[in-house]
């Protein structure tokens, strides 16, 4: 029988791994906690199955990820990704909004899986960095402004800006509850001023700098702690709302196949959420990866993802992904491998096994406050000011993402985001940059003509196309060379800045060589790369450019200067 192979980080481990993968791991829980729990109730699912989906992701990845630190949970912007999808499908925290959650998870693992073991992983290249920026932060208010409720201590939801304010300002008439008002304030301050002071003032005290960090990545937990000992203190079970009874011990294994009709539209929003989650997993372990000089390999971190939410799934889960801070908290506290993860596993069980009687005192009120500690920094504008500054088409991607998902939802934005950007790719790639260029004087560079004093050749047009050529830029490409060629004899197209042909574009070419030679103008090209060239030889359109190809513009310069015969 065939041995399975171990982890490398397990066949290559080291005793003094140890010491730093179990700090981390302890860590890592202190943080896990509270994420899941909050991160359940975002996406409208009972705190417990946060939990549930934090277990087996752990494991699974600790197997077959390969970054060292990453640490795979549920996260805010999936969250919100799964309430948004199942708000029209099923009232939340029903049966059939759990079943479908699970379902979500399964689907998106599935794709994860098939996108890693057939190497597809560029599929995430499509979104684009201001339209996943865009979307990023308009889900991060959604997710802050969706928390304004429990925080007031009213019921709220909606899965757009305008339900939400609606929905907040019908409840907010009711009046607020003061008992989770300032429950959920104080713990808000508590988290902030942590976040921002506490490790300082800790370090300024004389505690050591390791312990004081780690205080500061417990603040969550201290938070969740005050909450129930005020709830406990105070008798406030019976006027605040609360987390509830969790059930002790995982969830019996079951697995409910919905209905065709049902489970078809969880289909394209489960794409999403891998698509979201592929961009997130993979940008989160290439920066560690880079902090320690390691290559990562994209299609295996996509496989290894997907068996996360398959696991997640099948334990009666939500989708999962790699976290950002998780992973950065993991790696700043000694995490050298996998080990960490395996360690935050069995802590998060015993948690499951043991401990849960203790979180149904919880206040939802300080759950929010974590939420919105938690999340509030993802709100940036800054890639929308420099991409206004640099191109304001990526701006128009940011602004267009941002505002479809406030206002028509986050699956719809993510759609509006992919369509802005690739229709801004396309008209530019349609109206391409052409340049009239010449000759820097004593060298063989070739720069524009309305941007250097460059010398010219008589009767002879050097012109740069810096973009591919295809169908959707052949009219206006033709357009442009017959205006410029409209007072020479010779007329160059200089294709360094053409990577691809297709068949439209080669048959403009040879339309427009027979209408400037019944002109009495010849069309001769440089610079014409290896796969273009090997399209032209293909189509047996280098034999109709023979003697009129050369290797760069200074070479057709010099042939067409020392009156090489270009006349047809």
């Amino acid at each position: 029988m065939r041995a399975v192979p171990l982890p490398p980080w397990l066949a290559g481990y080291r005793r003094e791994f140890l010491a730093g993968d179990l700090v981390a791991g302890v860590v890592v829980t202190l943080l896990l906690v509270p994420q899941a729990l909050a991160y359940a109730l975002v996406a409208g699912l009972p705190a417990e199955v946060g939990l549930y989906a934090s277990l087996a992701p752990l494991v699974i990845y600790a197997l077959a990820g390969r970054s060292h630190a990453q640490s795979v949970g549920p996260m805010a912007v999936t969250s919100l990704l799964v309430a948004s999808t199942l708000a029209r499908l099923a009232p939340a925290g029903s049966a059939e909004y759990l079943l479908f959650a699970i379902w979500l998870a399964l689907l998106s693992g599935l794709m994860l899986v098939l996108l890693g073991a057939f190497r597809l992983g560029l599929v995430a290249d499509f979104l684009s960095q201001p339209v996943l920026a865009g979307f990023v932060s308009a889900s991060a208010l959604m997710i802050v402004l969706s928390q304004l409720a429990p925080l007031a201590g009213v019921a709220g939801g909606g899965a757009t800006l305008p339900a939400q304010l609606s929905r907040l300002a019908a409840a907010l008439q009711g009046g607020v509850s003061a008992p989770a008002l300032w429950l959920g304030g104080a713990a808000l301050a508590w988290l902030l001023w942590a976040r921002a002071s506490l490790a300082a003032t800790l370090a300024r005290a004389g505690v050591p700098v390791f312990w004081a960090t780690l205080a500061e990545r417990a603040a969550p937990v201290a938070a969740l702690a005050g909450g129930v000992l005020a709830v406990r203190g105070f008798d406030l079970a019976g006027h605040v709302a609360l987390v509830g009874v969790i059930p002790a011990g995982l969830p019996a294994p079951s697995l409910v196949l919905p209905a065709f009709a049902e489970l078809s539209q969880l289909v394209l929003p489960a794409f999403f959420i891998a698509l979201v989650n592929t961009v997130q997993s993979l940008s989160v372990a290439q920066l560690l990866a880079a902090r320690r000089g390691e290559r990562l390999d994209p299609d295996r971190e996509l496989l290894a993802l997907g068996l996360c939410n398959l696991g997640a799934g099948l334990s009666g889960g939500f989708p999962v992904t790699g976290g950002l801070t998780r992973s950065i908290v993991n790696a700043d506290a000694g995490a050298n491998t996998q080990l960490s993860s395996l360690f935050s596993a069995l802590l998060m069980l015993a948690i499951v096994l043991f401990a849960t009687g203790a979180l149904a005192e919880l206040p939802l009120a300080v759950l929010a406050a974590t939420i919105v500690a938690s999340v509030w920094k993802m709100v940036d504008f800054s890639l929308f000011a420099r991409a206004w500054r640099s191109r304001r088409a990526d701006a128009a991607a940011f602004g267009a993402t941002f505002a479809a998902v406030l206002l028509l939802g986050v699956d719809s934005g993510i759609v509006v985001g992919l369509l802005v950007s690739l229709g801004a790719w396309i008209a530019g790639s349609g109206k391409p940059h052409i340049a009239e260029v010449g000759r820097i004087a004593g060298s063989e560079h070739f720069r524009n003509v309305a941007r250097f004093a460059v010398e010219r050749l008589p009767g002879v047009r050097f012109v740069r196309v810096d973009e591919s050529l295809y169908f959707g830029n052949a009219r206006n490409v033709d357009t442009a060379l017959r205006a410029l060629a409209a007072d020479a004899r010779v007329l160059v197209l200089i294709m360094s800045g053409v990577n691809r042909v297709d068949l439209s574009a080669l048959m403009m070419l040879e339309a427009l060589d027979d209408a400037l030679a019944a002109r009495g103008i010849a069309l001769w090209l440089s610079d014409v790369k290896g796969p273009v060239a090997g399209v032209l030889g293909r189509a047996g359109s280098d034999a109709r450019f023979a003697g009129r190809t050369c290797l760069s513009a200074n070479d057709a310069w010099t042939r067409l200067s020392l009156g090489a015969d270009y006349q047809i």
